[in-house]
């Protein structure tokens, strides 16, 4: 099972990466890839909904076993990452033809129901939390988590504790190349691509984590 999910993983990745280049070529076929409602926000979607169900698995199977922090954030990932599936289909106003209510109708950028595209105030609440915030987070997480977790004995005593997965190289490489290609293309339709890309190799850091040899870790699927 898990290595269907992978290869899975592998073709996604590799379709996004082709979608970014296709800018270059194929102008037409690019943006259909990138449009609303398109290709890569429903696999941002449904890839979020992957890693839900995931840790959901893993939750259940390995709750006896683990400590309530490791609880705790298990259910926050859970909750988060269904959310984000939440958000990307705007909770099926598309889907079922949905009218928006009078709230997100003046206060959403697209007049959808959905919190990310929220401007409150002046705010805009997808460019403070939903990019800048977690661009941060990471930020750091794939680009420091690693050798932090090798070198600072305390850092991965309390990875351990909670049960996090940790990158590994090659995963921080596609994150930094993909990143790269995406600011090469002169589209601002192009994030839609990058946030597909950004939830497929969070997943595959999930299934493939550095810290994989944890004995429980790998027992979820």
């Amino acid at each position: 099972m898990e290595r269907i999910i992978k290869i899975v993983v592998y073709i996604l990745l590799g379709s996004a990466i082709f979608g970014a280049l296709s800018y270059y070529f194929a102008d037409d076929f690019y943006h259909g890839l990138v449009a609303e409602d398109g290709v890569f926000e429903d696999v941002t979607a449904l890839v979020l909904l992957a890693i839900s169900i995931l840790f959901l698995f893993r939750f259940f199977k390995q709750r006896k076993q683990r400590n309530k922090w490791w609880a705790i954030l298990n259910i926050v990932i859970i909750i988060g990452a269904f959310f984000g599936f939440g958000e990307e289909i705007s909770w099926g106003q598309r889907i079922f033809s949905i009218e928006s209510g009078e709230f997100f109708t003046h206060n959403n950028i697209q007049g959808e129901t959905n919190l990310h595209n929220l401007k409150v105030g002046g705010v805009n609440i997808n460019k403070l939390i939903f990019s800048q915030g977690l661009v941060i987070i990471f930020g750091f997480y794939f680009l420091f988590s690693q050798v932090l977790f090798r070198k600072w004995d305390k850092f991965r005593k309390l990875i351990e504790f909670f049960g996090l997965q940790i990158p590994k190289i090659k995963h921080s490489v596609a994150m930094i190349f993909c990143t790269g290609l995406i600011l090469l293309v002169p589209d601002i339709r192009i994030w839609e691509l990058w946030e597909a890309m950004f939830v497929i190799i969070l997943l595959w850091v999930f299934l493939e984590p550095y810290n994989e040899n944890e004995k429980l870790l790998r027992s979820a699927i």
